[in-house]
């Protein structure tokens, strides 16, 4: 599968959209040596699956066994290809058991047999490595759980995720003298850079999916209620004089309130390319859904917008530029602390991605040696041409990201990995690194490192 190409921060304004009706109909099950895409077949064309003994077993109330197993004489194997394969992995997939393991492609290789090892072992089955008829009612019994994130769940996933002392967030307080209700307070911004580390472990556990800016308003926002709620103190809106930060006003979607927004690819007539193994899963899967965690949305605003109004720990200078090295950052490292921000003008003159400092850990000499990075970004689904604008939330597909960076004692990135998507590795690849959130590889891009308020 191709590694997609991120699009960006600059979400264009979502008008409102009805959107397509979504079939459901699931589709035809392959052998298990067939292949992943099939022909519509209707639910009642489902065919008992037969036992190593030959006895018809039955049908498995999960969606995804049930149709790609149909007709399936166990076991599978190693080596199997097809909807029976896939069905495997996506079960494993939502167990937690294809960390690591790349997509589900439908190839029943040794990594995947592996894993169902592994499944079995933890269910005190005898580990065959094989899908057995065993091994089938355990799985069929596993996924059947409520997976769906805290958030989800609640009635308003909004107040659930504003409800700091639900969600087990320690106070802020301070040391006397107490700060200024201003974001260029020392005590402010670093009450600020906790916050966001704390706060990022509740935004993950949620599944809590954006675009760029969007994460940084949303820090930003909550940060500002808590603080608030804690303390007393109310923080303006973050502004550097020229520019003020728009005041969010937060919609939520959800699987089972979508609000028009994209879940499903039968509602696309083309799908952008690197998203195969979803569709493959929605085809065997009619329940299956891309709004896995809580989608938020400010309002219709810009990254540039955001990056206007926030203060450069440094200006951006020709110095800064790494001349293709990969490797080197173009922001002053040395400086960045949890709570700051990264701008990245992708060379058209305006602030086209933003990046937040989740954490960072320096030597005993204070250099940075770790730094992790949370950032959003979205997909127009239908495809990867940038000058055809998504026509409304169900063709955008939102997604966050954790990357963790390791560095030398010359400042220069040893080590870039996504330690942490909202979207299921099995699903579709990640995306991000050290190239697309410390440095801009295009002519005439820059990067600046910034916060809400200038440094004490």
């Amino acid at each position: 599968m191709p590694v997609r190409t991120v699009t960006g921060g600059t979400t264009p304004a979502i008008p409102k959209v009805t959107t397509p009706a979504v079939t459901t109909t699931p589709t035809a099950p392959a052998t298990t040596t067939g292949s992943t895409t099939a022909s519509t077949f209707s639910a009642g064309k489902v065919k008992p699956i037969v036992s190593e003994t030959g006895q018809s077993l039955p049908i498995p109330a999960d969606a995804a066994l049930k149709n790609g197993l149909s007709g399936v004489k166990l076991p599978v194997k190693q080596g199997a290809t097809g909807n029976p394969a896939l069905a495997i992995q996506y079960a494993l997939g939502r167990l937690g058991f294809m960390k690591g393991l790349g997509l589900a492609d439908g190839k029943f290789g040794p990594k995947s047999a592996t894993a169902l090892g592994e499944f079995q072992k933890s269910r005190g089955l005898p580990v065959t490595k094989e899908l057995n008829a065993a091994t089938l009612a355990a799985l069929d019994e596993a996924v059947a759980v409520d997976t769906r994130v805290p958030a989800a769940k609640a009635a308003d996933p909004l107040a659930y995720l504003s409800n700091f002392k639900a969600l087990g967030m320690s106070p802020i307080a301070f040391t006397a003298p107490a700060p200024k209700a201003s974001w260029a307070d020392a005590k402010i911004q670093a009450a600020y850079g906790k916050f966001v580390g704390d706060y990022w472990l509740i935004l993950k556990a949620n599944k809590v999916e954006c675009d760029c800016k969007t994460l940084n308003l949303l820090f930003m926002d909550k940060f500002r209620s808590k603080l608030k709620e804690d303390t007393g103190l109310q923080l303006p809106l973050p502004s550097n004089g020229n520019a003020t930060v728009p005041d969010p006003h937060w919609t939520s979607m959800t699987d089972s309130a979508p609000n028009g927004f994209f879940k499903r690819f039968e509602n696309l007539k083309n799908v952008r390319p690197g998203y195969e193994a979803g569709v493959a899963i929605q085809k065997l899967d009619p329940k299956a859904s891309m709004l896995a965690g809580v989608n938020v949305r400010p309002g219709n605003y810009m990254a540039n917008q955001v990056g206007r109004a926030a203060t450069p720990v440094q200006a951006w200078d020709k110095s800064m530029d790494n001349k293709g090295d990969e490797s080197k950052p173009e922001i002053p490292l040395q400086k960045m602390q949890p709570g700051d921000m990264i701008f990245i003008d992708h060379g058209a003159g305006v602030w086209g991605h933003a990046v937040n400092v989740v954490s960072v850990e320096r030597d005993a000499a204070g250099k940075v040696t770790k730094a992790v990075i949370a950032t959003g970004s979205f997909d127009d689904m239908k495809d990867q041409n940038g000058s055809t604008d998504p026509r409304g939330g169900f063709e955008i597909n939102n997604y966050t990201e954790e990357v963790t960076m390791n560095f030398d004692a010359a400042g220069k990135v040893t080590k870039s990995e996504v330690t942490w998507s909202s979207e299921p590795e099995y699903l579709v690849e990640s995306r991000y690194s050290q190239k697309k959130l410390l440095m801009e590889l295009k002519p005439n891009g820059k990067v600046i490192l910034a916060n809400w308020g200038s440094r004490p």
